[in-house]
């Protein structure tokens, strides 16, 4: 998989024990939500995200470890989904399409988070966070070792 545009890392997450988006395909469509806050920009934040860009979601399962499960690409604008938004908690989405999905049916193959991005890239609320943070770059000193390495785990 080409990793030359993965921009972002995301938590995702089910209420229930289990895997959040797990039914599609590679090249499947699907709104990817976004919880929303005032407080914290959540909508302004949703809308500004690039078209084209590839997106990791990572989440943790009640009583498990946390994995990356998803590699996603922005098809529109924010302009272009945003009039689909509704008023409710989960009412933003932004429309993604499917690049790479792990294996649900063995668990045990899926990366995990910790050791693959290993450093803590702020996964406390539901905002897609930059592959160039601060901490990841303190921990891979360049977004193309972390670019090179990502390719390597979802190939």
């Amino acid at each position: 998989m080409d990793c030359s545009r993965l921009e972002y890392i995301k938590n995702v997450n089910d209420d229930g024990d289990v895997w959040a988006y797990e039914g599609y395909l590679i090249g499947s469509y699907f709104r990817l939500n976004f919880k929303k806050n005032e407080a914290t920009g959540v909508d302004n934040h949703a809308f500004n995200l690039p078209k084209g860009s590839l997106i990791i979601l990572s989440q943790k399962r009640p009583e498990y470890e946390r994995y990356l499960t998803h590699v996603v690409e922005l098809v529109n604008e924010g302009s272009e989904d945003k009039p689909q938004w509704k008023t409710d908690t989960w009412g933003i989405f932004r429309w993604v399409k499917v690049h790479w999905i792990a294996d649900f049916d063995n668990p045990s193959r899926i990366p995990l988070d910790q050791k693959e991005m290993r450093a803590e890239w702020g996964r406390f609320n539901t905002k897609a966070k930059l592959l160039s943070s601060e901490n990841l770059m303190k921990q891979w000193g360049s977004i193309d070792k972390l670019r090179t390495h990502l390719g390597e785990v979802f190939n």
